[in-house]
Order: C-alpha cells, then structure tokens, then sequence
C-alpha cells in the first residue's frame, strides 16, 4: 500500500463500500487517488470481484495500468480503459443479442462519415436537393458537416436518438436523413463511432440477462474526468452500477471543456448524486503547481484550489505585444532564454524543450511562432488530439484501405478510395462474399504508376487473410519491398522514408495489441476496431516544444507554460462570444484547464494589433481577453508589460475591433 497519500486522499482511498462523488481540482492528485483505490482493494481488502476503470483517454489508462504493473493478475481482476474500449467488448460479446453476431467495423474518420452523409443526399431525389442548393463545395461541406453533427448529437443523447428513431421530431427532413444514414451504415456493414456506446447500452438495457452478466462480475466501478460525460456514457454507468458495492466518480467541473460532444458537469453533479445517493467529497489540495500559477487559476475560480500546500514561488507575466509576429518574437525569445540558461530557481534538475509548451485557443496562432522557431532552430512539435491511427505513406493508406476490405467486404466507402488511390477510373461493383477477390479485381484494373505496390500488398492481404498472427512477418515482408524500390516511383526517397515509417508505426500497434491478446484469440477485425478506438496506438510524444490547443493537452503538465492569442475573440473563441451564456462558461474552463497545465512558470500574452479572418491587408486593434483581466485584477505582483514592442515599419495605431460585435466574424 503507498504511503505517499496526504489524509484527505487516503480517505478516499481507504473508503469502505458506497457511492462517492469525488471533486478533485486540478494538481490535487486524483489520479494517484484512483489508482491507490485500485491497489487496496485489490492487495489490502483482497476483493473477489473485478474492478471496472473507465477512463476518457487511452494514455490516462495506460498510465494507470502502468502503475498498478506488480499487482499480481492486474488483467483478470480489472478492466483499466477507455469507456469506448470497454463498449466495444461488450459488443463483441453480447452484440447477438439485439442483431450484431460480430462486432461491425468501425468508421471512425470523420471524412468517412461526410462522404456516407454526401452518399445519403445524392442517392435520394427528396434528399438531392438540399445539395443543389449549395453549388460550390465550400458550402456543401459545410452542410454536410452541420448535419453531421445533429445526427452525432442525437446519438450521444439517449433520449433524442429515441425521438429521432422513432420519428418523433419536429423535423421530418431531419429524420429521413437520420434513419437514411443509419441504414447506409448497415448495408456496408460499418457503424459509426458514435454507435460503439449507442449499442453497448442497447445491449444493457434489452437484455436484462446479459446486464446481470455484469453486475456480478464488476461490484467497484471507477470513472474518471466525470464532468465530461455525455448523456449515453452516463447512462452505461448508471445501469452497470445499479448493483454495485461501490461507484466512485471523480472530476472538475471547472474542467469541463466538452459540451460540444454534448457532455454536461450536471450528471456528475447533479444527477449521479441523485440516482445513487453519493457522499461528497472534495479534494482542493494541489501538489503540482507554484503559488503563482494557483493564484492564477483561483482569479479565474475563486478557492478552486487550496493555496496553503504549495511552497514554490513561481512566475505569472502578462506580455501586450505589437502584433502576433511581435508576439512570436517575444514567446521564441524567451525560449530561448530558458533554453541557454538551463536551469531555474523553481525547477528540479535541467531545462529542456520538452519541459515547454505554448498553448493556443485555436491551431491557427501558432503560424507566426512555428516559423520563429524554424528559423532559430529550435525543436518543436505540433501536438494533435488524441484518436485513431493516421497513416501518412501511400502505401501505409493502400495497406489500410486492404485490410478494412479483408474484414468487411461489404464495405463499398472504402473499396471505392482504394479503387482511387489505385488510379482505376471506373466504379467496380462491391459484390460476393470473398474479400480476397475483390482485391484481386482491384488490383488487376489498378493504374500503371499504383504497379509497384500491387504485388507486395496483395501477397500481405493473402497472407493476413489466412493467418491474422502472420502480421510481423508481413510487415516485414512489405519492408523488403519498399527497400527495393526503384526509380519508378516519383519522390522515391521521401515515398521510402514515409512507408518505412508507417510499417514500424504499424509494427508498434501490433505489438500492443497481441501483448494484450491470447494468440488464438486474435482477428484482423478486432485488431482494425481497436486501432480505430485508438486502444493500441503507441503514445508518441514529438520532440522539443510543445505547440498545441489546450484540448490537445488535457491531462498532461509541463514546467512553463505560454498562452497566446489572449484576446477577445481568440480566447474566448469568436465562436463562444456570438454563442453566449453556455458556451462562454465552457471558453471559461478551457482558460482554466490552460492556466493549470503549468506546473511552475506561467506567461501570457496577446497582440494588440492582429490581422483578421475577414481582412489580410490590415490589421486592427485588439481589446485583451477578459480573463486576462481577471487574472491581473487579482493578482497585484503579476507583471504587466507596459512596452510594447513593434516590428519595423508597422505603426502601432490601427482601426479597432470588438470581439463583442459578433457581426465581424465570419
């Protein structure tokens, strides 16, 4: 049992059986608290039944699984994962029982979902209108994207997906597209990623015996980041733990930062304690960030965290820049610094570039600050959300498109891309049963410049089909070939370099999977859902900087911390300012999941000039963001820069802009 646990949190840890609502603020250590929970009730309380942990990130339960490693029988006694991996066993288990003898394939892009939405509207007369009246592809993307959306919506409620099923909305046109889609999916045998929950609590709750499957095997049910549950996910909890010994939900509802997947803090607050009369307890202790960044975070939410145990000093500055190049300058120049400094008063041991991240609202602020970094050669990476497996190579993608074949051959999207990428002009029907052949087809009517891949990619397909074990060696085998590749292929070195890196990415998914999987219990089709759910990508951390949106770094901490762009508009988005109430709550939290990132030196900056979405030609004065305000308003020693600098041969006075007149944003 550890014993690095402060009162508070061993309350918790050591709690005897019953629900427990846990508000933990951020630096307070709730994920040791989970994990430590997990240890004792299976070394100390030496618990008979399993303990199911749902996480919201596959990193956050790979973490976790790695510090409970010495448990003996970790596997057999737990479930440590996601809540969408979790769905998809249980689908795979279960799914029979209300029509899914297999677990269908998972579509997971989004421009999957767009082009079966756009398949929807073209294939309908009713339904085709709608896209003649958008003529150029901006706006039918657009469209397409809006819609795609309600329908994603309706899913992650379970209440409007019944409405909409059932055809009680108000939009007939709305529900034809809706039950359109829906069966679209099932002719190509796919399901959405949506869907994954949608079943699994279908499973649930149409079949009481399969229900009661679960209650006994999990009596401890743990779930992290709870204020970002959704109406589906909640309702999975709900009836997993009508019979259990204990639930345990912990969050931060000054995190939450999902309502636009349709997620509420009110099922961790409000209703969870409601349905399972949950003890309360809160946990305000931070052992994670300076005096000065907590200060920041408490400007934001008052006593959201306790100052009392922080010892370290810290820094928090406020940077008003001329312009976002003057801004870039100044953010790489202080890099820089910390850079050839090396060290500092609060921060253990040597700084390095991957101790720094700069933060944004929105990718596009980076543009500036990437090329200073370029240009002065200092390392750097652009952070991208957490999800399923991006292929870069042409062949990787040929590979892919291959084995989703080989899996589903049904699957008339993806065969029609790699007809594409094989260069074949002209539709070939999708029919017959053998996957094999269809691939052979392809491959026959494939392109003259697609002729280097067609031999090597159909000996891997045949092998794969007829041993899913084989992957290692066929991963090897399409190495060889692309090492042997000739001139014929344009971009030969850069083609080589993509594809090599793509197979030892594969190779890397691989080994997670069948480490975690008994050799005879493998399938190419679990192996395909998997990698879609992200559950056996390998978290590659880039080298140097971090550059990314303050989505993208949930969960994780640096030593200092930069956050640009901090003007009305930018941070909080444009978007949240013409919204309001409701979503200028969730930018709220998104400055606060940012501002505690930081575990010692904060810095935040914003331009007082910028270029606009709507005018490239000249910039306008920008108003700081509110919660810069709010920060120095109440904390008097955070530095306000008074000296603006400006680039050579702009002048610092420029037309304004109010971000809080809506009708300037596009």
């Amino acid at each position: 049992m550890s014993i690095n646990l402060s009162p508070a949190q061993r309350d918790i840890v050591e709690a005897p059986d019953g629900h427990y609502l846990v508000v933990a603020s951020a630096g307070s250590g709730k994920s040791r608290v989970l994990t430590e929970r997990v240890r004792y009730l299976l070394e100390v309380r030496k618990i008979r039944s399993r303990i199911l942990a749902l996480t919201f990130t596959n990193k956050a339960a790979e973490e976790m699984r790695h510090r409970l490693q010495e448990v003996p029988d970790l596997s057999e006694r737990t479930f440590i994962g996601t809540i969408h991996s979790f769905c998809q066993t249980l689908i795979e288990a279960h799914g029979a029982g209300i029509g899914y003898p297999a677990m269908p394939a998972i579509l997971e892009r989004e421009s999957d979902r767009i082009a079966m939405l756009e398949e929807v509207f073209t294939q309908s007369a009713e339904l085709g209108r709608y896209l003649k009246q958008r003529p150029t592809p901006k706006e039918r993307r657009s469209f397409l994207y809006d819609v795609r959306e309600t329908i994603s919506l309706c899913k992650r409620d379970w209440k409007k997906f019944q409405a909409i099923s059932n055809g009680d909305w108000d939009s007939p046109e709305e529900v034809q597209v809706f039950l359109e889609y829906q069966q679209h999916l099932t002719s190509q045998g796919v399901i959405d990623f949506d869907d994954i929950l949608l079943l699994a609590y279908r499973i649930l709750s149409e079949r009481p015996a399969v229900a009661s499957i679960y209650h006994r095997t999990y009596r401890y049910l743990f779930v992290d980041e709870a204020q970002d549950l959704n109406s589906v996910q909640y309702s999975i909890i709900r009836t997993l733990g009508e019979n259990a010994a204990s639930v345990l939900l912990v969050g931060d509802p000054n995190q939450a930062i999902y309502g636009f997947n349709g997620s509420s803090k009110e099922f961790m607050l409000d209703t969870f304690p409601r349905d399972f009369g949950a003890t309360l307890v809160e946990l305000r202790e931070n052992f994670r960030s300076s005096r000065a960044v907590i200060r920041a975070a408490n400007a934001l939410y008052p006593n959201s965290i306790e100052l009392e145990s922080a010892t370290l000093k810290g820094e928090i500055k406020i940077e008003a820049c001329a312009d976002e190049d003057a801004e870039a300058i100044w953010v790489r120049e202080k890099i820089a610094g910390f850079l050839a400094d090396g060290t500092h008063d609060d921060i253990e041991g040597p700084i390095t570039p991957d101790r720094i991240a700069v933060l944004a609202r929105n990718r596009y602020m980076f543009a500036s600050l990437q090329k200073e970094l370029e240009n002065h050669g200092i390392e750097h990476y652009l952070r991208m959300p957490s999800g399923g497996a991006t292929l870069e190579s042409d062949l990787g993608r040929l590979f892919d498109l291959g084995i989703r074949i080989l899996v589903n051959p049904k699957n008339r999207l993806h065969y029609e891309e790699l007809l594409q990428r094989f260069g074949v002009s002209e539709s070939l029907a999708v029919d017959g049963d053998d996957p094999l052949a269809l691939l052979q087809r392809a491959c026959e009517t494939a392109s003259e410049s697609a002729r280097p891949f067609i031999r090597p990619l159909l000996e891997a397909w045949t092998l794969l089909y007829a041993d899913v074990n084989k992957f290692t060696t066929v991963l090897g085998d399409l190495e060889t070939s692309v090492n042997q590749w000739g001139n014929g292929i344009e971009c030969q070195v850069e083609a080589r370099l993509l594809a090599l890196a793509d197979l030892e990415f594969l190779r890397a998914v691989w080994a997670n999977y069948s480490r975690r999987s008994a050799r005879d219990s493998r399938s190419l089709s679990q192996f395909r859902n998997q990698m879609a759910t992200g559950e056996t990508i390998p978290n590659v951390e880039g080298k140097g900087v971090t550059l990314a949106t303050v989505h993208a770094v949930k969960g994780l901490e640096y030593d200092i911390v930069f956050l640009m762009g901090m003007v009305e508009g930018g941070f909080p988005d444009y978007r949240a300012v013409k919204a309001g109430a409701a979503a200028l709550r969730e930018e709220k939290n998104d400055a606060f999941v940012a501002v505690t990132r930081s575990k010692r030196l904060l810095y935040l900056t914003w331009p007082q000039a910028k270029f606009m979405p709507w005018d490239r030609e000249r910039r306008r004065n920008q108003t700081p963001s509110r919660y810069l305000q709010e920060i120095e308003q109440k904390n008097p020693e955070c530095v306000i820069s008074a000296q603006a600098f400006h680039v050579a041969g702009d002048s610092p006075s420029y037309p304004q802009t109010s971000a809080n007149d809506p009708s300037k944003y596009p």
